[in-house]
């Protein structure tokens, strides 16, 4: 691993001055290994710069080419903090080069953000960080919804196929592929999703529900500049659920989640009310990303992020997947009679997920 981590860095110094009109004095530095490859780059008498290595694969060269579109519509169009992006020599934002593996890959750098991520927040801090958080997110989605749809962004699409891979097509793979999952875990997880695409389908995809999302928008990927939060890492950006966005938020948390939801929301109806229908789905949408996650740590065990995860995640996904499908089971089994399920097929079916 560390062998392949020196040979692309350098691709890097190998590459950097043929493609961007950059200061020949210069350093480079491995900032993180995940889906991406990242590096620092310094300078003697310039700003640092960040050059990504997009993995091959997840996005073709239209879907990355909207990633872009979409942060210059952002930077234009909001005052949400973000990084710019810069050009190469040839006047793209994206640039190719061979690896030491022989391997095409595509490249961008933009801008480094001074500050710390907002990641080990806490107590008071990590609620005023959520309302912050709230509020951002609020403000992207405006832009969603009320931005130009005549000019097209191709970004792929957090539906309901590729949130849980049921046909071998999730984005992240799918939630099944998590290898310490037992027999009984998967059966209820299998149930939780069951339930979740029935009430999604339901909640649909008009307009002010789904469009462009960050579909990574939590505290790692919030940067904290003397009290100015900037946002990064649009690379899993597409279209979903806005709600979703909340979920990102919350995954990594499992205490206090209704005064954690509550601080979110506060935020985001700053600029954007939320309709009852969103606020009930709240709890979904942060179990949901829970599970989506075990496809993308079951798809990503090389990554550094994935390395961080120990086993109480998966627990405390199962036993939130009990208690949520506790509470959205009930109604079938008061009026399961009426509605064709039958109330003693509801009823077992309750009593199984305890």
């Amino acid at each position: 691993m560390n062998d392949t981590r020196q040979a692309l860095e350098k691709d890097v110094r190998d590459n950097l001055l043929l493609l961007y009109d950059f200061d020949k004095d210069y350093d480079v530095k491995l900032l993180k290994y995940s889906e991406n490859v990242i590096f620092k780059i310094t300078f003697k008498e310039a700003f640092p710069v960040v050059l990504r290595i997009h993995r091959p694969g997840y996005h073709n060269i239209e879907e990355l080419e909207g990633e872009i579109l979409w942060m210059d519509e952002i930077h234009r169009d909001t005052d949400v903090e973000l990084p710019v992006v810069y050009r190469g020599r040839d006047g793209r934002f994206l640039q190719k080069i061979t690896t030491f593996s022989g391997e095409e890959v595509y490249v961008s750098v933009i801008s480094f953000l001074e500050g710390s991520p907002l990641g080990e927040l806490k107590d008071d801090e990590l609620i005023k960080g959520l309302e912050s958080l709230g509020e951002i997110t609020a403000k992207l989605h405006m832009q969603s919804i009320n931005r130009d749809k005549s000019v097209v962004i191709k970004r792929f699409y957090w539906d309901i196929n590729n949130l849980f891979g049921d046909n071998n097509d999730g984005i992240w793979g799918s939630w099944r592929d998590y290898k310490a999952l037992t027999k009984e875990q998967y059966r209820i997880l299998e149930k939780c999703t069951s339930v979740m695409k029935d009430k999604l389908n339901h909640y649909g995809r008009s307009n002010e529900k789904f469009g462009l999302i960050h579909a990574d928008l939590h505290f790692y990927n919030v940067i904290n500049n003397n009290g100015v939060n900037q946002i990064i890492d649009f690379d899993d950006s597409g279209y979903g659920f806005y709600m979703y966005d909340m979920g990102c938020a919350l995954v990594t948390y499992s205490g206090n989640l209704t005064k954690l939801e509550g601080a979110w929301v506060r935020g985001y109806e700053k600029v954007r009310k939320l309709s009852d229908e969103d606020k009930k789905f709240i709890p979904m949408f942060v179990l949901l990303r829970r599970i989506t996650r075990l496809a993308w740590l079951a798809t990503h065990s090389d990554s550094d992020t994935a390395k961080t995860v120990d086993d109480e995640y998966l627990d405390v996904t199962i036993d939130m997947a009990k208690e949520w499908l506790k509470a959205n089971t009930r109604v079938a089994v008061i009026t399961g009679a009426a509605g064709g399920i039958g109330y003693g097929i509801a009823k077992k079916f309750l009593e199984s997920c305890k």
